[in-house]
């Protein structure tokens, strides 16, 4: 599932995230609508456009490597919690951990996804797929995590107090 995921988001990433030059000049175009003389609108939109599409391509190459990160985070703690066959309350913890973390990657990145389709001009519903994706990777994650429950009644050795605990 991850990596399916994964795979989505690396088009997206080579695709500039659905960075549109027609919804880049359209959002020009309203900004500069209030200017009546047309040579000083044009004047304005050409500092807009030369302004905005250094700040996009140095944004895209920013949320790129943010984005990547992310998505290889999901799968380096989803890998290490199924490495962990918990024997003794510390590896459960452990490996409850690694399930937390995941998880956690899963919300970083789709809030990080949010924010990239609001900043950039960009289809919006590109996003919508792969963000349905990652809420169920991460109700899954969630689940496989719930489910370590069973390990509780056979673990060795003293549980730890949780912080708060008298």
């Amino acid at each position: 599932m991850i990596y399916n995921i994964r795979k989505r988001i690396t088009a997206e990433l080579m695709a500039t995230f659905g960075y549109s030059q027609k919804r880049f000049e359209k959002h020009i175009k309203a900004v500069t609508a209030y200017v009546v003389n047309e040579e000083e609108r044009e004047e304005l939109a050409a500092k807009i456009r030369e302004q905005e599409e250094d700040f996009n391509l140095w944004f895209i190459q920013q949320e790129r490597a943010r984005v990547l990160t992310f998505c290889q985070d999901i799968s380096v703690h989803m890998r290490a919690a199924n490495t962990i066959w918990p024997d003794y309350w510390s590896e459960y913890e452990e490996r409850r951990l690694q399930w937390d973390k995941a998880m956690e990657c899963c919300n970083m990145l789709q809030d990080e996804l949010q924010y990239i389709a609001e900043a950039l001009p960009a289809d919006k519903n590109k996003y919508t797929g792969i963000v349905l994706e990652i809420e169920h990777l991460f109700n899954t994650i969630k689940s496989l995590r719930q489910s370590d429950n069973r390990f509780k009644k056979h673990l060795k050795g003293p549980k730890r107090k949780a912080a708060g605990d008298s």
